[in-house]
């Protein structure tokens, strides 16, 4: 049969669709084969993918070894795949090898939060922390080949430093803490109440950025406030004030966008949002319509079934709790500002602890809502509060290690300095005695949480308070591997240089184009002979 120049055009039409048609099954089935990596109840798991990992788990040595053993062939690297997780360059991990499909990993998978949530909680400041894993049999069949996996869920629990696993059936919190090595606390009334009560989301004892209430948030809910005070502030606040970005507001906004897209763990499932605005930055800060659009599009994925703050940031009150979710997002930006700065490559002057703080001052100013705080926040930084004009000062190359700590410490200082203005604020009409007792429970971390951040003389303990801030805002397991690459931004001198250049180079193709139809009609009338018989005609 004939096809007709209408049936092909039909044909090539509908092609794009049945591709894209299945590129949409085939990513929505890859989701399907994880059980935690798209889940934000589950970010205390850390689910092993392998675009997320060190490129030496799939590359490295074990390619040359396999051409010399069988010279000429084929060489699978899906049989060559070592999770970092599961070699001895490690702290204290629990890793479980799943089948999505299987019933029993499906129903075991809320335990297995729990247990973890449960060790975060117990853990002590001066034992190392026990990360947990994930690893889908179904995506990598031939990592379950090569460690023996006969049947799911499989926990192996590891010590620091050791490649050997001990397996244990459906382990409690106490006997994965002996199998890896670690002493847990005991298990208080507080833990047992909110785990009769169904909440296990906060115990008894005070965290900076929550509230003064005894109340505190585990390294997920931290997480989960911060997510949704992101989004909150996507929705109500980038233009709140005008229905336009000016220009200030627009370079300030891309800056925050980097300093998230670079300082934030690479595995926050976050980056989905984040990493669309970078890629729709025009688009974004067109119109506020388009902004929506993406962040309603992630919505789901970012923020789960999840949208509301957390009883200690909202305080028991709905729909409170952004000003604390937003603190939560600061001090995680400023411990992987520790963190991730050698990740970084292209812009260096971008990474900074004065160019992150800077563009965290801006923020406030463009787009924190509070009048109040921003102007707090504004006349101290602008004034170098806390000593930050001096502390921030670092050398281009090669800053020295301990530099990048100061800006976490310095955020520390503040927030610090801002629970107690509250509390100030709040007791002027109560007794001296009651306000003092409030002021001591405003200094974070207290004695309770943190026994050894403060001496005898109560003198903080720096090096003890950094450790705990980077327990507590920041996950665990590698989280440095991935690196991102920053273009340079270009400033004014930089425009003025382009345009000069555009001219100069708009005048070359001129003059270029001049002398192209100057030869070409030269050769036109040669060949042509007209100035022949113009000669004859004079």
């Amino acid at each position: 049969m004939e096809l007709t120049k209408g049936r092909i055009m039909s044909l090539l039409a509908f092609l794009p669709c049945l591709l894209l048609s299945f590129t949409q099954g085939r990513e929505a089935d890859d989701r399907s084969r994880f059980l935690y990596a798209d889940d934000p109840s589950a970010l205390i798991i850390l689910e092993y993918q392998l675009h997320n990992a060190p490129s030496k788990d799939y590359s490295g040595d074990e390619r040359k070894e396999s051409s010399k053993r069988q010279p000429g062939a084929e060489y699978d690297e899906e049989r060559h795949i070592k999770p970092y997780i599961l070699k001895p360059e490690n702290g204290p991990r629990v890793v479980q090898f799943y089948s999505p499909w299987s019933g029993h990993c499906q129903s075991y998978k809320a335990k297995y939060i729990d247990v973890a949530k449960e060790i975060n909680l117990r853990t002590p400041l001066d034992q190392p922390e026990i990360t947990f894993h994930a690893i889908s049999c179904s995506v990598y069949h031939w990592v379950c080949v090569q460690n023996k996996i006969k049947g799911f869920p499989t926990i192996f629990a590891l010590k620091a430093n050791s490649a050997e696993p001990q397996i244990l059936k459906d382990p409690s919190a106490d006997e994965i803490a002996h199998a890896v090595g670690v002493k847990l606390k005991p298990l208080d009334q507080d833990y047992t109440r909110s785990q009769k009560t169904g909440d296990d989301t906060f115990r008894p004892v005070d965290i900076l950025g929550a509230s003064i209430d005894g109340l505190v948030r585990t390294r997920e809910a931290v997480y989960i406030d911060a997510a949704l005070s992101f989004t909150h502030a996507l929705k109500t606040e980038i233009y709140s004030r005008q229905g336009y970005l000016d220009s200030s507001q627009r370079e300030t906004f891309s800056d925050w966008i980097d300093l998230l897209y670079w300082a934030l763990p690479p595995t926050w499932i976050l980056h989905t949002l984040i990493n669309d605005i970078r890629n729709n930055m025009d688009s974004v800060m067109l119109s506020e319509e388009n902004l929506l659009y993406l962040v309603n599009k992630h919505n789901e994925v970012v923020n789960g079934k999840q949208q509301n703050w957390s009883p200690q940031c909202s305080k028991g009150t709905y729909g409170q709790g952004y000003p604390c979710g937003l603190w939560s997002l600061f001090h995680i930006v400023s411990i992987g500002v520790i963190e991730r700065h050698r990740a970084v490559l292209g812009a260096k002057d971008q990474i900074s602890t004065e160019f992150a703080a800077q563009t965290m001052r801006n923020y406030v100013e463009h787009f924190f809502g509070c009048e109040s705080c921003r102007k707090y926040f504004l006349d101290m930084y602008d004034n170098c509060g806390f000593n930050h004009c001096q502390r921030f000062k670092q050398p281009k190359k090669l800053p020295p290690p301990e530099s990048w700590n100061q800006f976490a410490l310095w955020l520390w200082e503040v927030h610090n300095d801002v629970n107690k203005k509250v509390i100030e604020a709040e007791s002027s009409r109560e007794r001296v005695a009651s306000l003092k007792q409030k002021l001591q429970q405003a200094a974070w971390p207290t004695t309770d949480v943190c026994p050894e951040c403060k001496d005898k003389r109560g003198k903080w303990n720096i090096d003890v308070v950094l450790r705990h801030l980077k327990k507590q805002y920041w996950p665990g397991g590698v989280q440095n591997f991935r690196y991102v690459v920053l273009k340079k931004k270009e400033s004014k001198n930089d425009e003025k240089a382009w345009r000069g250049e555009l001219l100069e180079n708009t005048f070359f193709v001129l003059v270029s184009v001049g002398i192209i139809i100057w030869c070409t009609k030269k050769q036109y009338v040669s060949f042509t002979g007209q100035h022949k018989k113009y000669e004859d005609f004079v």
